[in-house]
């Protein structure tokens, strides 16, 4: 798997896996990607490890078949509502005798940051560096080849329960790959769906799920919040199939093929045939079935926007992109969602050939953290060859002109001599 990146997404209603490596250019390419069905999370935690850890498999199997490699690790995400994040500080001095911050400078200052207290039950699982301060100039975004005596980074620290964590690495195992790394789903997110304007600006990222909606707002590049609703898709699903009596999975159905609202469908037909729990075909009021779709979107809409007037953020935020595979579907969400959160509403999806699709973002933003990361490392790598070898170069000048000396020195000395005997 040398050079190949594989990202897991694991969700409450499916679990999607990714194949990527950067080209000899740089840029990353998706060379695979894929999703089944999965039952074994409620509300982003693992209620069912076997359930789980079968779907994974399952889902790296057909990931293998398309890539025609064998994988046996994999990055995973963990979503942002179930975490908590904190401030710290981390402060270092410089190592090298040359002053320069090197890979491990930074290292070393991320992990000096999450020298923090945690109760017994949690556990740290990863930073995300707001900015960095070299020697008093603050404000600094990379300083990677910089000089100075003194590091320092205020960074957010990612806490989560050690038993979700737990979990949700038992069932990867139990499926055969080890689990590389874990990677917060929003900060991974936002590198494929996001534009630096809108991080910059203040964004608000809304992920909807089968179970949940995660929320996360961006300001001055910056991810400042994060939360959870325990709603989501399948809330819809459940008033249909109570509503107009049908079973659960012809509900899914009738919302996955009529998803739009009465606004958006002035053709709305009277009867709609469906199957039901029997495999009889029958007929359900079509009128009743759109108003139970928009009554239920605009309740979520709702939600997440007291959600966001609850972060105190609201008036920040200067747009809202929505990714996954529930209301961000629905047809003309966008005008409904612009209509209730009085803010401009746009979806977000990856720009990768065969992965431009909403329900994709969280999986190829796994895949392109891991990217930028590993090309990060090789450039200090290269950086620090090419200081070696430019090193090495001065030493042999200095050590070719030691002997220049040394010869000139010898013949004026033989000079001299014949001058004297003479």
């Amino acid at each position: 798997m040398s050079g190949y990146i594989v990202g897991i997404d694991i969700g409450s209603s499916k679990v999607c896996a990714a194949l990527g490596k950067c080209d000899r250019h740089g840029e990353l390419q998706i060379l695979g990607i894929t999703s089944v069905i999965c039952n074994g999370l409620k509300k982003g935690i693992v209620v069912d490890i076997d359930s789980t850890s079968e779907a994974i498999k399952n889902c790296i199997t057909q990931l293998e078949r398309m890539a025609d490699i064998q994988i046996n690790s994999a990055y995973i995400s963990i979503p942002g509502g179930i975490c908590e994040l904190t401030n710290s500080t981390g402060i270092i001095a410089i190592s090298s005798e040359d002053r320069e911050i090197k890979i491990n400078d930074i290292d070393r200052v991320h992990k000096a940051a999450k020298v923090i207290p945690i109760s017994s039950e949690k556990q740290i699982i990863g930073i995300i560096p707001e900015h960095y301060t070299v020697d008093g100039y603050t404000n600094v975004k990379d300083p990677l080849g910089m000089s100075g005596i003194r590091l320092e980074v205020d960074a957010k620290i990612i806490i989560s329960q050690s038993t979700v964590i737990n979990n949700l690495c038992k069932s990867v195992n139990k499926a055969g790959i080890k689990v590389e790394g874990i990677v917060l789903q929003p900060a991974a997110v936002s590198q494929v769906v996001l534009k630096r304007e809108e991080r910059l600006m203040g964004t608000a990222l809304i992920d909807i799920g089968a179970e949940t909606i995660d929320i996360a707002v961006y300001k001055g590049e910056n991810l400042v919040h994060t939360t959870m609703i325990p709603l989501g898709g399948n809330s819809i699903t459940n008033d249909i199939a109570i509503c107009l009596k049908v079973p659960y999975s012809s509900a899914e159905k009738l919302k996955v093929k009529h998803n739009c609202t009465i606004k958006n469908n002035p053709g709305i037909k009277e009867k709609i045939k469906v199957s039901d729990s029997y495999n009889h075909e029958i007929e359900v009021d079509g009128t009743i079935l759109f108003e139970v779709i928009q009554a239920r979107l605009e309740e979520l809409l709702v939600l997440i926007k007291k959600a966001l007037i609850k972060s105190g953020l609201y008036e920040d935020i200067s747009g809202v992109v929505m990714i996954g595979g529930g209301l961000s579907l629905f047809t003309n969400i966008c005008d409904l969602s612009m209509e209730i959160l009085n803010k401009p509403v746009r979806i977000g999806k990856p720009e990768f050939t065969g992965a431009d699709n909403p329900v994709y973002s969280v999986v190829c933003g796994i895949v392109k953290d891991r990217a930028e990361n590993v090309k990060d490392l090789n450039l200090n790598n290269n950086h620090e060859k090419v200081a070696q070898i430019n090193k090495q170069s001065i030493n042999e000048e200095a050590y070719d002109s030691d002997e220049d000396e040394k010869q000139v020195g010898f013949i004026t000395k033989i000079k001299d001599f014949f001058t004297d005997f003479f």
